[in-house]
């Protein structure tokens, strides 16, 4: 009987550890902006102040519903500093979600313990406290599917980094809105505040017109502050809004903490007004070009500044005059973020060894502009 006793108050004082430890979690909060339609491209900067930043913490940034609905953000991690973009599996899918491009050190994994799908990470590549981060996502039709892919900008360094694209067997799938932000503590950590800073954001229509994120609507999860929930020994410890540094103005959230204090409503709206038409980027440059020819194929390679904007997709002529006047011998065109090479057949075209061709090769960024066209000579392969 005492050994019965014994074990029942030891499952009792467990199970009220447990309790006590579920309601440790620092309040989830959404920032939901004003962007309520369909597009296939989002932009929103992200940065965590030195004082929010709390370990076990998902700083979202990008957030969308649809037939490819998934997010984007970064995380503190236990191992690092990572990345995260994800879409979820959606029953319109007519294959599993899989990875057709993973930058330098991008992981892909199933989802777990939120529903399935496919998550890509990058601990690599990592950010720091203080900096800005541009982080884009854009969709694009590729047959009877939709490519996602997911782009980030350091402020500090103002380079572009390419982490993935993933392949969504969906025809159609496009970001529907509005976009989200949010804050979240996956490990009952509700003890140190965390705070995730916003600005910048975009959208772009399918129809291709620019709408700049104007307004966001903050709210903090309700169900999380009841007694027994998750959340509940942090139930005042949030606030959020609009704030202004040498930088400029940005949305804040800051969740958790022993010394947050609550200063707007659950929920309430707040806006920062824009005047921009479109994001303004530096256009991508070609900083390096090469063409090469044996006598069937001529070879194209390129580099692309990793400062402007990242490549999208690229064409190239080849001409038989500098000027390229008059209808190509040869086009390519396609849609390929990541390929810096091309190889063009030009066996059908029996064109003699001492016969002068010009590679004309033009590229389309993120954004949908070009650049400036390069003009190279095709030498003859040694």
């Amino acid at each position: 009987m005492q050994r019965y006793l014994g074990f029942t108050l030891f499952c009792l004082t467990v199970l009220c550890v447990q309790v006590v430890m579920a309601q440790n979690s620092a309040p989830s909060s959404h920032l939901v902006f004003d962007d309520n339609f369909a597009g296939d491209i989002l932009i929103n900067e992200v940065r965590v102040p030195k004082s929010g930043e709390a370990l076990y913490t998902y700083y979202e940034a990008l957030g969308w519903r649809g037939t490819g609905a998934g997010y984007a953000g970064i995380q503190s991690h236990p191992k690092a500093h990572n990345f995260i973009f994800s879409i979820w599996d959606h029953r319109q899918h007519t294959a599993p979600i899989s990875a057709v491009f993973r930058g330098p050190e991008t992981e892909a994994v199933g989802l777990g313990g939120e529903g399935t799908g496919l998550k890509s990470w990058n601990f690599e590549l990592g950010w720091s406290t203080d900096v800005w981060y541009t982080l884009v996502a854009r969709n694009w039709p590729v047959g009877e599917h939709t490519h996602f892919g997911f782009w980030v900008r350091a402020g500090d360094t103002k380079k572009w980094t390419h982490l993935v694209t993933m392949d969504v067997a969906v025809a159609g799938a496009h970001f529907q809105g509005g976009t989200d932000a949010f804050i979240e503590d996956w490990s009952s950590s509700g003890t140190h505040a965390r705070t995730t800073h916003l600005r910048g954001g975009w959208k772009r229509s399918t129809d291709g017109s620019w709408f700049p994120f104007g307004k966001g609507r903050y709210s903090v999860n309700a169900w999380d502050l009841v007694e027994g929930k998750r959340s509940y020994n942090y139930r005042t410890r949030w606030n959020g809004g609009t704030a202004r540094d040498e930088t400029g103005e940005f949305y804040f959230m800051t969740s958790g903490g022993k010394k947050t204090v609550s200063a707007t409503e659950n929920p309430s709206t707040h806006a920062i007004a824009r005047n921009q038409s479109e994001p303004d980027f530096e256009t991508i440059r070609i900083t390096e070009a090469h063409a090469a020819r044996d006598a069937e194929r001529v070879t194209v390679r390129w580099k692309v500044s990793d400062v402007t904007t990242p490549q999208f997709a690229y064409r190239i002529e080849l001409h038989d005059n500098r000027a390229g006047a008059g209808e190509p011998l040869l086009a390519e065109s396609r849609t390929r973020a990541e390929v810096r090479e091309s190889q063009l057949d030009i066996a059908a075209l029996g064109l003699p060894a001492t016969k002068e061709i010009y590679a004309h090769l033009q590229l389309t960024d993120l954004f949908d502009r070009s650049s400036a066209t390069v003009v190279v000579p095709v030498f003859s392969a040694p």
